[in-house]
C-alpha cells in the first residue's frame, strides 16, 4: 500500500510518500497503528489525521484490500 504523508506527517517521517505492506482485510486503524509503531515520529500525530483512499476520506474501521492508496492528512487550522 502506497501512504501518502501531507503536512506535519510529512515533516516528522521525512518523506512525503512511504510503502507498507497491507493484508486484505486490515482496516485503516490497524494501518495507522502499525504506522505508529514502525514510525515512532508519527505516532503522537496518528489521533488526528483524516484519511483518504484514493480521494474519498474514509473512517478508520474502513477495510482494506491492500493496494490502495491512502493519505493522511494532519488537522489544518488558521485563522
Amino acid at each position: 500500500m502506497e501512504l501518502e504523508l501531507h503536512g506535519v506527517l510529512s515533516e516528522a517521517a521525512g518523506r512525503e510518500r512511504m510503502e507498507l505492506g497491507v493484508a486484505p482485510g486490515e482496516r485503516v486503524a490497524d494501518v495507522l497503528e502499525r504506522l505508529g509503531a514502525e514510525v515512532p515520529e508519527l505516532a503522537p500525530h496518528l489521533a488526528r489525521v483524516a484519511c483518504a483512499v484514493g480521494d474519498t476520506l474514509v473512517p478508520r474501521a474502513t477495510v482494506l484490500e491492500g493496494n490502495e492508496r491512502l493519505a493522511l492528512l494532519p488537522p489544518v487550522s488558521g485563522g
